[in-house]
């Protein structure tokens, strides 16, 4: 589909935007015609992304989607913010997706065609995967007598329907593969198409909100673009079967709850199809002994638990609070190759070991604790809270971590992982430092204050920080500035 254009580009801007129109003039005419605001939705879906991924055939560069994606982005969001629309923004969820969409063409046109135009085709894919497999799955999974529901991060998914992604997604991937791919083997377009259809059947479960229309995109981007680039697809098999194995035993472990196992087979993924030992040791550092950890003292730690919004078992909200930032580092290394991006992930994980194993100690062991340090004595474990036997677990977490990554081989200067270390307590720091500030906590009956608001609990029922503001963006801010700050360490000292 892609190659010589067959208009200009400033007629393919009009013939672009013209069928993006008609897409949704469709779906405005069938809600006229009785059909349902879900049914009108994903006919404008799979119009617009069907649209989408046959446009880069009309274009010899991608100045001009850009410019669409961006009027698109604005669009919508002007029409979602005004009720405008119905056919796309009636549905009764609250739903992001028409904004999310334009913005996920915005990041795959930089990842796939400026950064690299031999990557166009992954593009077409990613985008026709979203606007066939995706509405699919939301038909099946509606339409069928028993489709299997599932829970996951407060979202209701269905069995039924995600099968119906995957195998819409595997189908689209191989056709597409064999008409524009880079001509590989039969045997190699399954490999690639199995992948695909695994890893956006995850994303897709994963996402809620539509953030599902991004995640779905990256997914597809990250899989090809790394097939592309190392044609390691044997490697990628095991990877999917690794991350398989990984779900299921966490959850069964009860390390993890369904949306966390899902969320961490991703992580799974990544580090035996894209990293190898230096990536997996300091990853498995942090989350193999903070799980662990979690366990230890259980008893001691009941009461905490009833003040914290979340217990031992982790959700994907806290797989991604502590692991996000390195999983999109990692994915990042796809596409850039250099070095600082490995002292940033060891730098993130180490911060997130830092804070969960001062939490875990400071909570288990107990002993003076005070609002960072110096403040009023609070309860083990509660947000903010700091104590000597919190400090001693997050230097150790922290150590932890960049030892596993100097046990491997991955930083072999000495200097350089003590700058890390001391980057990532600092991190953990400001985590305890945003905890006492803007994260929310909410009144209890016995006067008390808990991370989780009670049922029916409105926005002033907060006794301090933002509503918005829990332990998860904590945690997120603090794996953030663990990256952030191993890197400046490392340009410091090297």
């Amino acid at each position: 589909m892609s190659g010589v254009p067959i208009v200009t580009d400033l007629e393919a801007v009009g013939l672009f935007a013209a069928l993006l129109a008609t897409s949704v003039a469709v779906g405005e005419g069938l809600r006229m015609a009785g059909w349902s605001p879900e049914s009108t939705r994903r006919v404008v879906h799979a119009g617009v992304g069907l649209v989408t991924a046959a446009s880069p055939m009309w274009f010899d560069g991608p100045g001009g989607i850009y410019l669409l994606a961006v009027a698109f982005m604005v669009g919508n969001a002007i029409m979602l913010w005004r009720g405008w629309g119905p056919s796309m923004h009636a549905i009764e969820r609250r739903s992001f997706g028409t904004v999310i969409f334009p913005f996920a063409l915005v990041v795959a046109l930089y990842l796939c065609w400026t950064l690299d135009p031999s990557r166009v085709f992954v593009l077409q894919i990613a985008f026709a995967v979203l606007a066939v497999a995706d509405p699919a799955a939301s038909w099946v999974g509606t339409s069928v007598s028993s489709p299997g529901p599932y829970h996951v991060a407060g979202a209701t998914k269905t069995v039924a329907g995600s099968l119906a992604f995957g195998i819409f997604a595997f189908a689209i991937t191989i056709v597409l593969l064999v008409w524009i791919g880079p001509g590989w083997s039969a045997l190699e377009v399954g490999a690639a198409a199995l992948s695909v259809a695994a890893l956006s059947t995850v994303a897709e479960a994963l996402g809620r909100g539509g953030w599902d229309n991004l995640w779905i995109v990256l997914a597809v981007v990250v899989v090809l673009s790394a097939l592309e680039a190392d044609e390691a697809f044997g490697l990628h098999l095991a990877a999917v079967a690794s991350a398989v194995v990984f779900g299921v035993l966490t959850f069964r472990v009860g390390a993890l709850d369904v949306s966390g196992a899902l969320a961490g087979s991703v992580l799974a993924w990544m580090l035996v199809a894209l990293g190898g030992v230096a990536w997996a040791a300091p990853a498995l550092a942090f989350f193999v002994l903070s799980s662990g950890l979690s366990r230890v003292g259980e008893s001691r730690k009941t009461s905490s638990r009833t003040l914290e919004a979340k217990g031992s078992r982790r959700d994907m909200g806290q797989v991604l609070a502590n692991g996000g930032v390195g999983m999109v580092v990692f994915a990042a290394t796809v596409f850039w190759d250099v070095e600082w991006l490995y002292l940033a992930f060891v730098g993130a994980f180490a911060a997130a070991a830092a804070d969960t194993w001062g939490t875990e100690l400071g909570t288990a062991v107990g002993g003076a604790t005070r609002r960072l340090g110096i403040g009023r004595r609070v309860q083990p474990g509660e947000s903010g809270g700091m104590s000597v036997a919190g400090t001693v677990g997050a230097v150790a977490g922290a150590t932890t971590v960049v030892g596993s990554a100097m046990l491997v081989g991955g930083i072999t200067d000495g200097l350089v992982a003590v700058a890390i270390t001391a980057a990532a307590v600092g991190a953990s720091v400001l985590d305890s430092a945003l905890g006492a500030t803007v994260q929310a906590r909410f009144h209890r009956p016995d006067g008390t204050l808990s991370e989780v608001a009670l049922e029916g609990d409105l926005e002033d029922a907060a006794h301090v920080g933002w509503v918005w503001v829990d332990n998860d963006v904590v945690n997120w801010a603090g794996s953030l500035a663990g990256a952030a700050g191993a890197v400046a360490a490392w340009s410091f000292v090297a």
